[in-house]
């Protein structure tokens, strides 16, 4: 994530990034993705990723439940 960058704006970059990769047949897996997002974080989300990874499946979770409020 980008300094002085919002939640909102760094997932429409992914969201880009992954459609390009997609238009050039390259698949990830949503585990994948939603590992990428929450690592991405800046250190002070680090809590609040961690509680993400222990009660959500990222396995399941799309990249929008995520980031649901």
């Amino acid at each position: 994530m980008k300094e002085n960058e919002t939640i909102d704006e760094m997932f429409g970059r992914f969201q880009t990034i992954l459609n390009g990769l997609k238009s050039l047949g390259t698949k990830f897996l949503k585990a994948q993705n939603n590992l990428k997002i929450l690592e991405s974080l800046p250190k002070i989300w680090e809590p609040k990723a961690n509680a993400i990874l222990k009660a959500h499946d990222l396995k399941i979770l799309t990249l929008d439940e995520l980031l649901e409020p």
